[in-house]
């Protein structure tokens, strides 16, 4: 069995994080206990609550309670590290907190770690972990277990209904401030400015050529005040982060810098993604491909 004993990131890397596990548990028959969900639970529970997923949740709401329980795993696990024990005869820690571009990947379907999760409880911190030969096969089942709720999709196809109107296309324009103007030392940090040229570009593409487009800003970034053209509208409102999330995947091309969140929007909804990782180069027809993020 899989204890998550820490957080990964925000929304869109915890949920991927879990997807990974998830579709590997799926695959070979082991159980997942998450402790460190409870701040993004609320927005999936009607999805979540499924009885045949492997996963299950122990914290579903920020509580007092939850908090106590959350820090006494987290700081346990941090003394046992720090002692440098790493495995006892019932249980075993899984720390691998790398963060780094380029640092090594582990794959879920390694036999020793399939051996220690069948056999004892595994707590488990990790980001570079993932079980790629699995994920798009159960692709079905992860758009199925993180379906937002009700709430949230009325909400949703009220934004895409009211975008859509007048507008033969829309792009997903993400955004990312914040943590990403010192995230791998800013390099992915664009000015509100440099993405409107990037929107100008798109809207001057052949492919676009006579139709009216919605760009569909969605940003951590306040104060952003891009404006309309003759053959582009410009949607930027104050929206709930799982809205952001879940209207890109509605969109019918998203842009935005690396990053989780517009990976998995993409994935979730089959749409096509450019990411940019460089702000220099005009965006061209090609620059979007024929397949979305496969993870």
């Amino acid at each position: 069995m899989v204890v998550f004993v820490s957080r990964v990131g925000q929304l869109a890397n915890r949920i991927i994080q879990a997807s990974y596990f998830i579709v590997n548990a799926m695959e070979h028959g082991y159980k997942l206990k998450h402790i460190f969900f409870d701040d993004y639970y609320p927005f999936f529970s009607e999805s979540l609550d499924r009885n045949q997923l492997p996963i299950r949740f122990w914290c579903k709401k920020p509580t007092i309670l939850g908090k106590i329980f959350q820090k006494t795993i987290f700081y346990f696990t941090r003394v046992l590290l720090k002692l440098n024990i790493r495995k006892l005869p019932f249980f075993e820690l899984f720390i691998y907190e790398n963060w780094e571009q380029d640092a090594t990947i582990i794959d879920l379907n390694d036999k020793q770690y399939l051996q220690k999760v069948k056999s004892k409880i595994v707590f488990v911190s990790a980001w570079l972990v993932r079980d790629t030969a699995n994920f798009g096969k159960h692709k079905k089942l992860l758009t199925d277990t993180w379906k937002p709720n009700e709430h949230f999709r009325r909400t949703i196809d009220n934004y895409y209904e009211k975008y859509k109107q007048g507008h033969d296309v829309l792009i997903g324009v993400h955004i990312r401030g914040g943590d990403y103007k010192i995230f791998e030392g800013g390099k992915w940090y664009y000015t509100a400015e440099q993405y409107y040229l990037k929107m100008q570009e798109l809207a001057s593409l052949k492919r676009f050529e006579g139709k009216k487009i919605g760009f569909v800003i969605c940003t951590n970034e306040k104060d952003i005040s891009l404006q309309d053209q003759e053959n582009f509208s410009v949607f930027n409102e104050a929206r709930h982060s799982v809205e952001d999330l879940y209207l890109l995947a509605k969109c019918d091309y998203i842009i935005g810098p690396p990053s989780t969140f517009s990976m998995w929007a993409s994935f979730y909804g089959n749409v096509p993604l450019h990411m940019i990782k460089e702000i220099d180069p005009v965006l061209t027809d090609e620059s979007f491909g024929p397949q979305t993020v496969e993870f």
